[in-house]
């Protein structure tokens, strides 16, 4: 038996000179065809792309959802992909740092609102935290999502695992990270839950200079071993790699001499009674 998928990170120019925030937008949808047209299964596409490169007024009274969310639901629908869609959504008096989860229908199946934001998230432009850790049962497998600086906390990966994700999609900007210290952080949250993770960020053109201070890029996709399969770099672009979801993960237990499933080791052998100093401030 397997489930051999096609996965997908879409890496659009990030906004700023004569990049705008429609350009960006005009680049995510033309690289999210192109996915579909490769054949992918499920794509992710970068953190706020309804608004990033906006200014101060559009983040407090974001666009209608349906100015992006319509575009990417007709091609998931044309394509049969699913799709991963992180927005700055507004219901009722607040707003929300959403990952929308798309079917292969193009129809809205779930929504994760990011739990850990930043300083600037909450203090300047006022957004809600969300405070749940959803998985999402899809046609091909179960995922989950976590957001941009939610990767600085090793228990949302956790979470997600715990709950049955296999594969955790990543959506993110992280603009003040190296690309060494964001690949540690991301091979450390797929080997500690064993899960494969699709990450998706924001990159440059050719013509671009790219220099220290400016976003990586990384849009990227990791084995549940730690292995970064296929990377799409600092540049504009699409990242694709094909995984077989039940590809065996087989581990040597730790001294053990016993080799068998590296998740079922991993929780057989957790103490979560010992972990109660996590949950206090």
């Amino acid at each position: 038996m397997s489930r051999d998928l096609l996965f997908a990170a879409v890496q659009p120019p990030a906004p700023g000179g004569e990049m705008d925030h429609k350009r960006t937008v005009a680049t995510a949808l033309e690289l999210l065809d192109r996915a579909g047209c490769s054949g992918a299964d499920a794509v992710c596409l970068p953190e706020y792309l309804n608004v990033l490169g906006c200014d101060d007024g559009t983040w407090s009274d974001p666009p209608p959802l349906a100015e992006l969310l319509d575009p990417v639901a007709d091609l998931a629908s044309r394509h049969s992909m699913c799709v991963v869609l992180p927005v700055l959504e507004k219901r009722g008096d607040h707003r929300y740092n959403t990952a929308l989860i798309l079917d292969r229908t193009g129809r809205i199946v779930g929504r994760y609102d990011k739990t850990h934001l930043t300083a600037s998230e909450r203090d300047h432009y006022g957004v809600t935290p969300g405070d749940a850790y959803p998985v999402f049962d899809l046609d091909f497998g179960r995922i989950g999502v976590m957001t941009c600086y939610d990767g600085h906390f090793p228990e949302v990966a956790r979470l997600l695992s715990l709950n049955g994700a296999e594969i955790i999609f990543f959506p993110s900007l992280q603009r003040h990270i190296t690309a060494s210290l964001l690949e540690v952080q991301l091979r450390a949250r797929a080997v500690d839950s064993c899960v494969y993770l699709v990450r998706s960020s924001y990159g440059y053109p050719d013509d671009v200079a790219w220099t220290p201070g400016m976003m990586v890029g990384k849009s990227c996709v990791v084995d549940f071993e730690g292995t970064i399969l296929a990377d799409a770099g600092p540049r504009v672009g699409l990242c694709l790699q094909q995984i077989d979801l039940d590809r065996p993960r087989l581990k040597e237990r730790s001294f053990g001499g016993q080799t068998g499933d590296a998740r079922e080791f991993l929780y057989q052998d957790r103490r979560p009674g010992t972990y109660d100093r996590l949950t206090r401030p």
